[in-house]
């Protein structure tokens, strides 16, 4: 998973063109010189070093059904079938780490070979990524108790509310940029149903929580808090692949050309449509 205060406009520009490996020169010297075997092997190992990272892809990604969640100890969703088949069309190598967000995140940042998914693309985000996608669409979803009965028209009736929030999530920047600044963040987002079921006096008590939309009904539900319901749809967000801006632009035109033949030949929304009907909203 109305877009958001800080949002970048949806341009695709994520995928970097790059100039292909000179076809002349690989051309021009098979038909003027007479290569020995081992010129010829070392020209070869060459070409597939520019052509592909050093080693393997690093995935990073978090617990967020129903785009990437484990179950049954494999990991699975729809970001995650996404972009496992983009790499295998493009033939690179990855493997796959769940981690908290905010690890996860600063780890994309820092390691070259590292992309992270699934991530909503932001105006201050722009710089720190090369972006692929979208992937997907996310919801932003606010529950509050079940005998919440105050109706919620657009994001600005949230202001006169205590919204519980996960720390560093662009959800606090998408509130506070609509007037809404009565947030109390935590790091752990299994905390946020449990205080809505505080009472009202209690200091970590809220009246409303702001999450992913299909996940807040996981994590209320590991929780074992079951009184909540969906009072608001505050924001649509695309989810994007988000690379590290070093790794190699041909790999991120090699990730990008993948997703745009799953587009072509209908994988994509095969894939979005089998996940739609598991999490119904």
């Amino acid at each position: 998973m109305t877009a958001g205060g800080r949002r970048s406009n949806a341009a695709r520009r994520g995928s970097a063109r790059t100039d292909e490996f000179p076809r002349q020169l690989l051309l021009g010297a098979s038909m003027t010189t007479k290569f020995r075997p081992t010129a010829i092997l070392t020209l070869l190992v060459a070409t597939a070093l520019i052509a592909s990272p050093a080693g393997a892809l690093t995935f990073l990604t978090e617990e967020n059904p129903p785009f990437n969640y484990t179950e049954k100890g494999k990991l699975v969703g729809s970001s995650t079938e996404i972009v496992q088949e983009m790499a295998a069309r493009a033939g690179l190598p990855v493997k796959t780490e769940v981690l908290p967000w905010d690890k996860a995140y600063v780890r994309a940042q820092g390691e070259r070979e590292t992309c992270l998914y699934s991530t909503a693309r932001f105006e201050n985000r722009e710089r720190l990524f090369s972006w692929v996608g979208p992937i997907g669409t996310g919801l932003w979803g606010v529950y509050g108790r079940g005998e919440f009965a105050v109706p919620i028209r657009e994001v600005k009736d949230l202001a006169p509310y205590r919204i519980g929030t996960l720390a560093r999530d662009p959800k606090n920047d998408f509130l506070r940029d609509n007037g809404v600044t009565d947030l109390r963040p935590v790091r752990e987002e299994m905390q946020n149903p449990q205080r809505l079921m505080l009472p009202r006096g209690h200091a970590d008590y809220i009246d409303l929580w702001i999450t992913d939309l299909y996940a807040g009904r996981e994590i209320a539900r590991a929780a074992k808090v079951t009184d909540i319901k969906l009072v608001f749809v505050a924001a649509e967000q695309p989810l994007f692949l988000a690379c590290n801006p070093q790794l190699d632009r041909r790999t991120v035109k090699a990730l990008a050309d993948a997703l745009e033949s799953m587009k072509a030949d209908g994988a994509l929304r095969r894939i979005g449509a089998d996940y739609e009907k598991r999490f119904p909203r």
